[in-house]
Formats: structure tokens, C-alpha cells, sequence
């Protein structure tokens, strides 16, 4: 059974990112919902309004874990739907540039309108480098994760693919520091030591570093 999205006058008024217009998924399957955080259903368009009318009774316990971040999420949600797509071998590769190019456009609306400060952002620039990563545009990826890793020191996701990139890119010194660092923040996590050891290093070596909080 597919779920109908609520208003389409909410879909136009929300929709634009980067200067272009952004489109939710049409026709979305229960069995992509199952696959999406749990507060998307939440977030605005997936049955619901925004922060001035018709809002989830959830959303003041997202609003007190995001803060007002929340209230561009569903872009971010949009965004985890379109890539899921696209994972099919069928697609064509025009198909997946174009998907990819729209839901980063979406994951730009939620860092244009979000604040570098609510508990999501990592993950949010963590995806924008992948997907870029995916583009081709290996600097903005690089910019990404960087800025990932310096709003949330151990925020693990943010070493990884971006030290994993530098391995099969053969820039494997670089890759092997930047998992080390990884490492330190994030002592004990198994996917930064299985390619630590990969790379050549020891991740018994590492010593444990404690991430300072956040800046205000």
C-alpha cells in the first residue's frame, strides 16, 4: 500500500533548494518509509504541515532533539528516498547523476535553512559528501566530510568514507592518519579498525582522544 503525500501546495511552497525547485518522491512505499529515520513521518509533507499549522504531535519532542533543524528534515528524508531509488541495477546512469543532483539540492536546502549547531547536521554533511563523492566533485565531498568531522569530533561515518575514498584513490598515508584520527575520537569502533588494519596500522596503537564539545 502507498502512502499519498498530503498537500501539494505544501510541496511547492517548500520546494526550493539551491535555487532550483525540489520535488518530494512521488508514490512512497511503506517499505521505503521502513528505511527512512523514524522521524520522517513526522517532518513536513509526510501527512503533515510545518511549524505554523497542522503539525505532528511528535514534533516538539524532534524539535527538542534537532531544534528548529527539524523543520527542514523532510528535504533530508526526500533526499534518503530518491538515493535509495536509484541503488537498483536497472537505472540507468543518466537517471542516477540527475537523482542525485536533485537530492543533493535537496540536502542543500537543509543546510541553507538548518543550523550547524542541532545534533543532525553531521549526518546531513556526511551524505552531501557521499553524494558528491558519487558526482565526481571530489573537493566539495572533501569540504563536506571536513566540516562533518569538526562539528562532531567522533562522529565516525565522517572518517571513513572519506579515508576510504583516499585508500582506493592510493593515497593510502593520508587514508591510514586520517582513520588513526578517526580512531582516537572513536575508540573500539570495528569499521575504522577493520580499515586501519587494511591500510597497515594497528588500531591497538591508536590512543584515545576525548572530543571537545561543540562550538556555539
Amino acid at each position: 500500500m502507498k502512502r499519498i503525500l498530503a498537500s501539494a501546495t505544501c510541496i511547492v511552497t517548500l520546494a526550493f533548494s539551491a535555487g532550483a525547485a525540489a520535488v518530494a518522491p512521488p508514490n512512497i512505499t511503506d517499505e521505503e518509509m521502513k528505511l527512512i529515520p523514524p522521524y520522517c513521518p513526522d517532518t513536513n509533507t509526510f501527512g503533515y504541515g510545518g511549524a505554523q499549522y497542522n503539525q505532528s504531535p511528535n514534533a516538539p519532542k524532534w524539535v527538542s532533539i534537532m531544534g528548529p533543524t527539524f523543520w527542514a528534515m523532510h528535504h533530508y528524508c526526500w533526499a534518503l528516498i530518491h538515493l535509495t531509488r536509484i541503488q537498483r541495477p536497472s537505472t540507468p546512469e543518466m537517471v542516477k547523476r540527475n537523482t542525485r543532483l536533485e537530492a543533493l539540492g535537496d540536502l542543500q536546502f537543509v543546510l541553507a535553512h538548518g543550523e550547524r549547531s542541532s545534533v543532525v547536521m553531521p549526518e546531513v554533511l556526511t551524505k552531501v559528501g557521499e553524494v558528491q563523492l558519487a558526482l565526481g566533485n571530489v573537493r566539495e565531498a572533501n569540504d563536506a566530510y571536513a566540516e562533518a568531522r569538526s562539528l562532531r569530533r567522533d562522529y565516525w561515518p565522517a572518517y571513513y568514507q572519506w579515508a576510504d575514498y583516499l585508500r582506493r584513490s592510493g593515497q593510502k598515508n593520508e587514508a591510514r592518519k586520517l582513520t588513526e584520527e578517526g580512531l582516537s575520537y572513536a575508540p573500539g569502533n570495528k569499521s575504522l579498525a577493520l580499515l586501519l588494519t587494511a591500510l597497515g596500522g594497528d588500531p591497538a596503537s591508536v590512543k584515545p582522544r576525548e572530543a571537545a564539545p561543540p562550538a556555539n
